[in-house]
């Protein structure tokens, strides 16, 4: 005989273990003074779900996820959203589950998202957010680096330098472009 009954048969003391998820993530919070975001990382897949509340003046509430008292819940098991900035009334957000990405951006107010592009970097300036949008695969006869890039091991694409204004909710093409390596 071995195991609990058997050390409870000779006497020894039985220790009781409550165990819990080690994978339960804590949520954590954002806000500004129009918005809370609380993000909640999946348990066992990458990114978050978050739940957005309108304060209407008022304070930030506790950190804790609640879906039924949010106004707006964003992000699905299997869709890697990850936080990035809260900025007036959008939210900023990455996709990724590697080295190259997705910029995502939520108009909260209206609760749609206004932009979902293969970006990774991006620069806020006031209203305005600048990105660097991959748009083509690169050839040698368009990419200075494509020789050296395929010798790393990597690939290249045309990325061309984006601005949306958060105000008008509209993307313009500034004209500049580079090249740029991937995987």
């Amino acid at each position: 005989m071995s195991g609990p009954i058997s050390a409870m048969a000779v006497g020894l003391p039985l220790l009781c273990v409550t165990l819990t998820a080690a994978s339960q993530a804590e949520p954590q919070c954002h806000s500004n003074d129009r918005y809370q975001v609380v993000a909640l990382p999946y348990a066992d897949d990458a990114g978050n779900r978050f739940a957005v509340t309108h304060l209407d003046g008022s304070a930030p509430t506790a950190c804790v996820f609640d879906e039924s008292k949010a106004d707006l819940v964003i992000g699905r098991q299997g869709d890697p959203l990850w936080f990035a900035e809260l900025a007036d009334s959008s939210l900023i957000l990455s996709r990724s589950t590697g080295p190259e990405g997705d910029l995502v951006v939520y108009d909260l107010a209206s609760g749609k998202p206004i932009l979902d592009v293969p970006a990774d970097d991006y620069e806020l300036k006031g209203s305005a957010i600048s990105f660097w949008q991959r748009t083509d695969r690169a050839t040698a006869d368009n990419c200075p680096g494509f020789a050296e890039n395929a010798a790393n091991g990597f690939g290249s694409v045309t990325s061309v330098l984006k601005v949306l204004d958060l105000g008008t909710k509209t993307v313009t093409a500034t004209g500049e472009s580079k090249c740029v390596a991937v995987q």
